[in-house]
């Protein structure tokens, strides 16, 4: 499993899928900071906080920018062999499609926690720039929790997409699948339905908002770990039935 890992760094190095994904975790604090700039220009005496920076920069990466590249990312790494036509080759060496396929999540759930931390550091460091006020430790650790759990919920709700390249072998279709969780985030971030849709509750549970509606924290994680184990439980079902040519 190691080696398997080793490889997929080895081939995202000699990739640009990398650097661009990169690039893709900074529009949010970029967005954020711009904001802020233009709060400043428009109201020369209104604070803007870290927490506020933090926070926003935090709901534009769950609800918005982040999953729509994260399932991007998903499918890249999925679809990849198939492109390239190198997914036979892989497999004749021993090499199961379980581990195979196990490799590939663990590999997404690494990338997501770096662009996690690349959004976190670049929000961070804008802050600086842009003179937020308020500055504290317990801002800053209660920061860093939201967005790695956010992240962590995040990526359970990813296996659906997984599931879609697996199938249709493509990337077209697993992007407009994540255009249109993206736009139900837009629609129910705000009502009492967003705690039973699994790519809104993740930024609900990890901000805490959640408390503000009539759901539990308790169902919205349940149906994001059904909605992971049914994901998860299709892809290694068709892949393991697919015949590779």
């Amino acid at each position: 499993m190691v080696n398997l890992l080793y490889c997929e760094f080895l081939k995202l190095k000699r990739s640009k899928m990398f650097f661009i994904s990169i690039l893709g975790a900074m529009v949010a604090p970029v967005m954020v900071f711009a904001g802020l700039i233009k709060a400043k220009i428009t109201e020369p005496d209104k604070i803007i906080t870290y927490s506020d920076m933090l926070e926003q920069t935090n709901l534009y990466v769950l609800l918005l920018f982040g999953v729509i590249v994260y399932g991007v990312i998903a499918a890249y790494l999925f679809s990849r062999e198939y492109t390239e036509n190198t997914l036979k080759s892989v497999l004749t060496i021993p090499i199961s499609k379980e581990a195979f396929l196990t490799a590939k999540f663990l590999m997404l759930f690494v990338w997501m926690m770096i662009l996690t931390a690349v959004a976190w550091v670049s929000t961070f460091l804008l802050s600086i720039v842009g003179n937020a006020a308020q500055f504290s430790v317990a801002v800053i650790m209660q920061s860093i929790k939201e967005y790695f759990l956010g992240a962590f919920l995040l990526y359970f709700t990813m296996s659906p997409f997984v599931f879609i390249t697996l199938w249709l072998k493509n990337l077209v279709t697993p992007i407009i699948a994540t255009a249109t969780v993206v736009l139900g985030n837009v629609a129910l971030a705000n009502e009492d339905l967003g705690v039973l849709f699994p790519w809104t509750s993740s930024y609900l549970i990890a901000s805490g908002d959640i408390e503000k509606y009539k759901y539990s924290t308790e169902i919205a994680i349940i149906i994001i770990f059904v909605v992971f184990f049914i994901g998860i439980f299709t892809s290694f079902v068709y892949f393991k039935k697919q015949d590779i040519k």
